[in-house]
Parts: C-alpha cells; structure tokens; sequence
C-alpha cells in the first residue's frame, strides 16, 4: 500500500477518502445542508398541487351550477341564490380540503348570468386566493332541449 492511499479503516468503508484537494469530505455534512432544500422543495410543490386541486374543483363546480343557474326560472336574486345554494348542498360532497369558500355572487344582464365565487387558502403565514367565473345564456327548459337536438343534428350532418 502506498504512503498516499491511506484507507479509514471504520467499518470497512472508505467514507473518510481523501479528495483530490486533501480534505476529507463526509456524506453526512453535505446531507445536511441539501436535504432542508430537498424536503423544503418537496412541502411546496405538495401545498402548490392541493392549492391547484381545490381551485380546480370550485371552478367545476362553479360550471355546473351555471349550467344549473341557466335553467332555473327565478327572477328573485335571493330565491335565485338559495335555489343554487340548495342544489350546491344536494349534490356536491365536501371535497376542499384546507379550503375556505366565500360564497356565490350572481348578476345577471338581460338573458345572460355570471356566477362568481372566491376562495382562500392558508398554508403556512400566507393565505393564497382564487376567484372563479361562469356565464351562461339564460333558457328555458324547452329552448335548452332545442338547442342540443339542433347541435346535435348539425353534428350529425358534418360526419
């Protein structure tokens, strides 16, 4: 064996080498100091994507109740909203998760509605946010029924 090679004979491993600049490097040091930035990196993207999720699913949801909102015939704002709020209730489970929704606001301008709704998140000291919009041409049943067979006709016809 060369003068050079000395070997750490701990455990039979060679952790302890010399690099090629004479200092002794350790994995245990140089773990340290990246593993914060690994598991940091890894806890934002994780609060990033449940961030994204749940906005995701308020804007489905928002959709819905639009498609729902075009066909209900009620000229009074509040029944309106309470109609909406009733059907929200029925049929959407409680998916948000670490999300606080503020409510539904509504207007409607001659036969169109828009439907708006916004929601905050905490995560850690900072509260992330997100507001979500839906319009729809306001029909009746009838006229609905009538526009889906006639796009289904025009469908047909282009094959």
């Amino acid at each position: 064996m060369k003068e050079n090679d000395k070997e750490n004979t701990h455990d039979g491993s060679r952790y302890g080498d010399k690099c090629g600049n004479g200092v002794k490097a350790y994995f245990t040091v140089e773990a340290s100091l990246v593993m914060p930035v690994v598991i940091g990196s890894i806890i934002f993207v994780m609060g990033f994507l449940l961030f994204w999720y749940n906005r995701s699913l308020m804007e489905q949801d928002l959709s819905m109740l639009t498609v729902k909102g075009s066909q209900v015939n009620i000229d009074d704002p509040e029944r309106f909203l309470g109609e909406l709020r009733d059907w929200q209730r029925d049929n959407f489970s409680e998916k948000y998760y670490g999300w606080m929704r503020e409510g539904i606001t509504y207007s409607r301008e001659r036969n169109m509605i828009k439907l708006s709704e916004k929601g905050r998140m905490i995560l850690g000291d900072r509260i992330w946010k997100a507001e979500v919009t839906g319009s729809a041409l306001r029909m009746n049943a009838t006229s609905f029924l009538r526009t889906c067979r006639r796009t289904s006709i025009a469908l047909e016809d282009k094959k």
